[in-house]
C-alpha cells in the first residue's frame, strides 16, 4: 500500500503539472484492449513468412517471430482519497463490475522452450507499485473522484473536473492512498503464429490461442536484472527460440527487435493487435548498472510495450530483453536499455527447464516444410 504525503488542502489547482519519471519503462497501459465486445472466432489459419527469405538475417527473424507473445498484465485496484480527517472514500463506489479498477498493462515475451516457458522483463508480469501504475490508476479513478466531490460540494462552489482532479492526486495536493492487488498476466499467440483471426475483439479469441500465466518459474526484480522466466499452459508444443550468448555482442552490431509497440494499436481487431512489430537497432554501448545488470545500450526505435521482447542477433537467438530508457527532464528522446540475455541464461541454470531450441508446435504446418527448406538451402 501506497500512501501519498501532503497538507491537508483539497482546493485543486487548474494548471499542477505532473512530474515525469527520469526511467521509464518499456511496457504500456493499454486501452484498446479494455472494450469486450460480442463475436465468436470461427477459423484461423497459420501465418505465413515474409520479406527476403534468401537474406539469413531476415530468414532468422522470419523463424523467430511465432515464438514472440503478447502479455497482458491486469492488476485490481482501489484508490482512498482523503478528503478531510475522518472523511475517507474508497473508489470505486459503483460496485456493479466489481469493487475495483483493472488496471491492463501491455508487454512482449518470448517461448524459450516447447513446454511454455517464456522468457519476459520481469516488471511485465510484476508491474513496481510506483508512480506509472499510480498515476495509470489516478486516470482511472479521476472521473469518479470528480463526480463524487461536484455531487457534495457546497452551494455555490466551482465545480472541477476530471482532470483538475487526476492532476491534484499525482500532485499529492489531494491526498490518497492506492492499494493493488497481485498481478494476473494473460499469454496471447501471435499472428505469426495463429494466422489471421476473425474475432472482432480480444476478449473472444479461441481458448487456445491464449493461456494464463500460471507460474514465475525464477525472476529478478526490475532493480535487479528485470528479467523472469515464467510459464503458460498451452495444451500444445510451442515454438521456442534458442537463447543466444550476450557476451558476444559488440558495439555497432545491428539487432533486431520483436515486440507489441503500444502506439502500434491503431485498431481494436485481435488481428491487428496481435500481429508483432519488427525493427533495428544498434548496439551504441555495453554497460553494467550500479545493480551488477550487464545491459546493452542500443539506438533505435524501441517504444512502450516492447518490453520483454526478444533482441535478436543475425542468427536469430536472442541476445538481449527490452528492458529500460532513461530521458533527461524536457527532453522527447531518450536512451534504450536491454538486459542481457546471459542474465536469462543464469536463471535457466537455477532451474531445470526442457530443452530450450527452436522448436514449433503442432499447428505449424505451413511453417515447418518452409522452415525445413530454407535450413537445407541456406543453414543459419
Amino acid at each position: 500500500m501506497n500512501e501519498k504525503h501532503a497538507s491537508a488542502a483539497i482546493a485543486i489547482a487548474p494548471h499542477t503539472k505532473l512530474r515525469l519519471p527520469s526511467i521509464r519503462i518499456f511496457s504500456v497501459v493499454c486501452a484498446l484492449l479494455l472494450t469486450l465486445c460480442s463475436s465468436v472466432l470461427t477459423a484461423y489459419a497459420d501465418g505465413q513468412p515474409g520479406g527476403n527469405i534468401t537474406d539469413p538475417v531476415v530468414r532468422a527473424v522470419d523463424i523467430a517471430k511465432p515464438s514472440v507473445v503478447r502479455i497482458i498484465t491486469a492488476v485490481a485496484s482501489r484508490l482512498t482519497v482523503h478528503f478531510a480527517p475522518g472523511n475517507d472514500v474508497v473508489f470505486p463506489q459503483n460496485t456493479s463490475n466489481g469493487n475495483s479498477y483493472l488496471i491492463r498493462i501491455s508487454g512482449s515475451g518470448t517461448f524459450i522452450t516447447s513446454k511454455g516457458d517464456i522468457l519476459t522483463a520481469d516488471h511485465v508480469v510484476n508491474p513496481a507499485q510506483g508512480q506509472g501504475l499510480q498515476d495509470a490508476l489516478y486516470m482511472r479513478a479521476a472521473e469518479d473522484v470528480a463526480n463524487y466531490m461536484n455531487r457534495n460540494v457546497k452551494a455555490g462552489s466551482a465545480q472541477v473536473t476530471a482532470t483538475q482532479v487526476a492532476e491534484a492526486l499525482a500532485s499529492a495536493q489531494l491526498q490518497s492512498t492506492t492499494n493493488f492487488d497481485k498481478p494476473i498476466s494473460e499469454v496471447f499467440l501471435s499472428t505469426d503464429y495463429t494466422g489471421p483471426l476473425d474475432a472482432t475483439n480480444i476478449g473472444n479469441i479461441a481458448a487456445n490461442l491464449h493461456a494464463s500465466v500460471d507460474s514465475i518459474k525464477q525472476e529478478s526484480a526490475v532493480d535487479q536484472k528485470d528479467v523472469a522466466i515464467i510459464h503458460a499452459a498451452f495444451t500444445f508444443d510451442t515454438p521456442s527460440v534458442q537463447l543466444g550468448d550476450s557476451s558476444m555482442v559488440q558495439q555497432q552490431d545491428v539487432l533486431t527487435i520483436i515486440g507489441f509497440p503500444g502506439n502500434g494499436d491503431v485498431s481494436h481487431k485481435p488481428t491487428d493487435l496481435l500481429t508483432s512489430s519488427v525493427n533495428k537497432i544498434i548496439v551504441s554501448s555495453i554497460k553494467t548498472t550500479d545493480n551488477g545488470a550487464p545491459v546493452i545500450q542500443v539506438g533505435g526505435n524501441v517504444e512502450h510495450g516492447d518490453s520483454g521482447g526478444p533482441a535478436l542477433d543475425s542468427k536469430g537467438n536472442v541476445v538481449g530483453i527490452v528492458s529500460f530508457g532513461l530521458v533527461s527532464p524536457g527532453s522527447t528522446g531518450g536512451t534504450s536499455f536491454l538486459q542481457a540475455s546471459n542474465s536469462a541464461r543464469e536463471l535457466t541454470m537455477l532451474r531445470t527447464l526442457p530443452t530450450i531450441g527452436i522448436k514449433h508446435g503442432r499447428n505449424f504446418s505451413n511453417w515447418r516444410p518452409i522452415t525445413q527448406a530454407l535450413r537445407r538451402l541456406h543453414p543459419i
